[in-house]
């Protein structure tokens, strides 16, 4: 059955390969919200008790200078998880994205999105303010009736995929949504900028580029406006040919293709030279120290070990990401921290554990 054909929730429940029952549930919003921030004992009884899908709803610090929490639910219950994929699979399918849209869309991502913007005179970078918390059930129930769903179905899916009014970051249909949200404004920028100007959008983040002119800003916030959002103005960013110019996190100045930072690069590459040469226990015994740890503390040794760990798994996650940019860069580096070997950070581990084992007999006797 295609999805301009569902009436009932019937239809809808054989649609997402569920029964009716659960159906009707969760288009009841009948959720069990948990907040794990506050530790509330008898919210905790209360979630073991209740009939009601749990969701947990906790708050993850945001990277960057500005700080601040994202606020981030997470599905326990393995039906509803499921019947979101399954939603989530038939709507990657209906929405086409435009072709400014890199977010959230197979075969797009950073690199390509930046590479829409290569040496250019001037960029334009904008951010949305509270995107996935702005766009509402009302906003998803019209968009959805757009894309052909009939007027009863695309609100039961839009009660189906928000929370307290609110698309959510952590069910796995909201990114998806957000795009379906966010086309009209799309091809209105895509429009506003004509042929000399460059748009496009990564999630949250709206980029402008060009040779000439720039759309000017107040046209910008005009259009954003109009379709339910508004602009972070703290995070409007003009980047001049000359100054640094960041796309989605790569720079912008080569003709050929986005590139890591020189900052980046060298602190990646001051921390494996200093691996290589001194080893994982001396360097995260460094990073601990200038962080303000004391390394007489009992405790300290058990931090020393995660942080081994930790370092590790930090050092092979940023080459893996750097590998789809630079893969020269990232080979180099690979091989400097493999020659140091699984064995260097094994052995640092057991001595850890050896330590650790002392000080508990000494502290016993």
């Amino acid at each position: 059955m295609k999805h301009s054909e569902l009436i009932t929730k019937q239809d809808l429940a054989n649609y997402l390969r569920c029964d009716l029952e659960f159906i009707e549930k969760i288009i009841e919003d009948d959720y069990f919200i948990r907040n794990l921030d506050r530790r509330n004992i008898e919210e905790l009884r209360s979630a073991l008790t209740s009939n009601k899908i749990l969701v947990d709803r906790f708050n993850l610090r945001k990277k960057g200078q500005n700080g601040g929490f994202r606020t981030v639910h997470r599905v326990w219950t393995a039906k509803l998880n499921n019947t979101l994929k399954i939603l989530n699979h038939y709507l990657v399918k209906i929405h086409q994205p435009s072709e400014m849209v890199h977010g959230f869309v197979k075969g797009k991502n950073i690199r390509s999105n930046a590479e829409c913007h290569l040496e250019k005179k001037i960029v334009l970078s904008v951010d949305i303010k509270d995107y996935f918390e702005t766009i509402t059930e009302s906003m998803v129930t019209n968009s959805l009736k757009k894309l052909g769903f009939k007027d009863n179905v695309a609100l039961w899916i839009a009660k189906i995929t928000t929370i307290e009014n609110q698309l959510v970051q952590g069910f796995c249909t909201s990114p998806t949504l957000a795009n379906i949200v966010t086309h009209s404004l799309d091809e209105e920028l895509k429009s506003l900028c004509g042929s000399n100007i460059r748009y496009s959008r990564y999630a949250d983040d709206l980029y402008f580029s060009s040779n000439t002119d720039i759309l000017p800003l107040d046209d910008i916030q005009l259009a954003v406006e109009k379709y339910g959002f508004l602009l972070n103005e703290k995070k409007t960013k003009f980047m001049k040919r000359g100054q640094k110019q960041f796309v989605t996190g790569l720079t912008i100045f080569d003709s050929h293709s986005p590139r890591i930072s020189k900052n980046r690069k060298k602190n990646i590459r001051l921390e494996i030279n200093c691996i290589t040469k001194f080893g994982y226990t001396a360097h995260a015994k460094h990073r601990l120290i200038a962080r303000g740890e004391d390394p007489k503390d009992l405790g300290f040794l058990s931090k020393l070990g995660d942080e081994v760990t930790n370092t590790r798994n930090r050092l092979y996650g940023w080459l893996h990401f750097i590998q789809s940019i630079e893969p020269q860069f990232a080979k180099k580096y690979y091989k400097k921290l493999n020659d140091v070997g699984e064995n260097s950070v094994l052995r640092s581990t057991q001595a850890l554990e050896i330590l650790l084992q002392i000080r508990a007999g000494q502290k016993e006797s």
